[in-house]
């Protein structure tokens, strides 16, 4: 996992260059209008939807090219494979401390990514980490009947079993709260 975790750490700059200089300018002529236009009044949500999906194929591309055992696998709970390790990854475009998931029941192993953008979709910051949820007491909430969606935050105690790879962190009373950096 320390050869994955070195690869995110590599492939972030790579991604939010690729993001801001090419995808986004991309995005706004297939929008036929600014990003700041298409996502006035609508909430960060609505742009991860939108975004999301973009930067994961950017990241798992990256991700690729550096890896040889890593491969996207998409499934309930798992997104790639690296040597065998299903993995699920988490893109939020909230630099609160949840994380929004789909409900089905997860792997153990997760990355994490956060990003922060300014109101003209620029990456300004991001946030990431690789956990290995099973070692966590921290777990995702179980879905209702109003909501096919889970979420999840992560405890203090649960500090020793996040490994940050970009990015830091503030203790509050019960919660960790994830500081995105440039």
């Amino acid at each position: 996992m320390k050869e994955l975790r070195n690869t995110i750490k590599e492939v972030l700059p790579e991604l939010i260059s690729i993001w801001n200089n090419e995808k986004l300018p991309l995005l706004e002529t297939v929008w036929e209008q600014s990003f700041n236009d298409y996502f006035t009044g609508r909430q960060t949500q609505e742009k991860t939807k939108m975004v999301a999906p973009v930067l994961d194929v950017i990241f798992s591309r990256l991700v690729k090219e550096k890896l040889s055992g890593f491969i996207v696998d998409e499934g309930r709970g798992r997104d790639y494979d690296y040597n065998s390790i299903k993995l699920e990854c988490k893109i939020t475009l909230s630099v609160s401390n949840s994380w929004t998931g789909n409900g089905y029941p997860k792997t153990p192993w997760h990355i994490f990514l956060k990003f922060e953008m300014d109101e003209n979709g620029k990456i300004l910051s991001s946030f990431s980490m690789l956990v290995n949820m099973s070692e966590c007491k921290s777990d995702w909430s179980v879905t209702g009947k109003t909501s096919n969606f889970s979420s999840l935050k992560f405890l203090v105690e649960d500090l020793k079993h996040l490994d940050i790879i970009t990015g830091g962190y503030k203790l509050k009373k019960t919660y960790i709260n994830p500081l995105l950096k440039p």
